[in-house]
């Protein structure tokens, strides 16, 4: 499930991004509304989206701080 929901947000227009053993798919808030039908109004200056294969859930990280899960997937 983690591939399909990776292809997904890419086809969205999210940035693969692997360092460090950690693998994420980067977002803008518009594309987390779309991939879990939210309504957030967030800027995406202060807020970063991130899909997170390997915890397999979206997180946002607030001007830099510590990140925290969004949507987590089953």
């Amino acid at each position: 499930m983690n591939e399909q929901i990776k292809k997904e947000i890419i086809e969205l227009g999210g940035k693969e991004w692997s360092n460090h053993g950690k693998n994420r798919v980067y977002m803008t808030c518009e594309i987390f509304n779309k991939v879990t039908k939210s309504a957030c109004r967030l800027n995406d200056s202060k807020n970063k989206f991130f899909y997170d294969l390997d915890q397999n859930a979206i997180l946002r990280s607030y001007k830099g701080k510590k990140a925290t899960v969004e949507h987590q997937y089953k």
